[in-house]
């Protein structure tokens, strides 16, 4: 089942537009902007690019008040609210309709507070497991009039497995250990779900000779597999292969696609229980970086980036 919602006046077949009369302090947003600022062009000026958040938020509860927004679902809450600033319309997809009601709150306020009255925000319940939730989702995304889909950020991965454990935490899950279920739904989850949300967005990106894909992923296990990940680093190491594929595959045709590789560990609700907050990254400072590397020139075009904090830069593995 699809679940839909625009905020905030209802209409036929469980879809919810936003409309506001609020005056806006600014005549052209960042969005309209760089709808123009690329190799293709949008169908036509009216139309407004789509900033799709595959992942926003689903590892996280509603019951988070006490944290900032920017924190309060990890980076999959955070993703879409520098775009938000910005005035770009936000699609936000995930697996639990209630948190995405919740991150969709967070991006309205955002809206409002920097006065963009045009705004949108959609939430849409997807699988990426799942051929037909993702065929159903893009599906109801592309019926959105004045609108086209520029950006995909790929903010999605399953649960370590239940007997996974960190070093220093217990007993660390040794390959020969790897049970091989769990191997195949973080390979089903993260590469074959890359697949299926291209099949939907990358033929009207080839079309309108314009787009962007960015996936986001975890320094310890897309670069390296660490002793102790051995059951969730090659599935990460392979979405970024395949994200390197990508990039060469479609650059050429005006497709923009890049890892954006994530050292240290992100702040959010669960991992302020692991350590304290000064060891965290936050992840609506990783959030720019993704709005950063949206808005290159075609002409300097990022293919990976590596984020690390300062503070633990001794510790990085560096390679040449």
């Amino acid at each position: 089942t699809i679940s839909i919602c625009w905020c905030c006046l209802c209409c036929p077949a469980s879809i919810f537009y936003a409309n506001t009369t609020r005056k806006t302090k600014h005549s052209k947003s960042k969005a309209q902007a760089h709808s123009k600022d690329q190799i293709g062009m949008p169908p036509n000026e009216k139309e407004r690019p789509l900033i799709v958040v595959v992942g926003a938020g689903s590892k996280h509860g509603t019951n988070n008040s006490e944290f900032v927004d920017s924190v309060r679902w990890g980076l999959g809450g955070a993703l879409a609210l520098p775009f938000a600033e910005d005035g770009y319309d936000v699609v936000l997809m995930g697996r639990r309709q209630e948190v995405l009601d919740d991150v969709r709150k967070a991006v309205e306020a955002v809206h409002i507070t920097n006065h963009h009255a045009e705004a949108r925000v959609l939430c849409v319940e997807c699988d990426v497991t799942d051929d037909k939730s993702v065929e159903q989702a893009f599906g109801h995304v592309n019926t959105i009039g004045n609108s086209y889909i520029d950006l995909v950020m790929f903010n999605v991965a399953p649960p370590y497995p239940s007997n996974f454990k960190f070093q220093g935490w217990g007993e660390v899950l040794l390959p020969h250990q790897i049970d091989i279920g769990d191997m195949n739904k973080q390979y089903d989850t993260q590469v074959n779900g890359l697949i299926r949300i291209s099949k939907q967005v990358l033929p009207g990106m080839i079309e309108r000779k314009r787009g962007c894909i960015l996936l986001s992923g975890e320094s310890c296990c897309n670069l390296h597999g660490g002793f102790e990940f051995g059951s969730v680093a090659p599935a990460r190491a392979a979405l970024r292969s395949l994200g390197q594929s990508m990039f060469q595959a479609y650059g050429p045709m005006g497709i923009h696609v890049c890892n954006i590789n994530i050292g240290g560990i992100i702040d959010s609700p669960k991992t302020r229980q692991w350590t304290k907050k000064e060891e965290l990254t936050n992840p609506n400072e990783i959030a720019e970086q993704f709005l950063n590397v949206y808005m290159q020139k075609s002409t300097v075009w990022s293919y990976e980036v590596n984020l690390t904090p300062g503070f633990s830069s001794r510790k990085v593995n560096m390679r040449m």
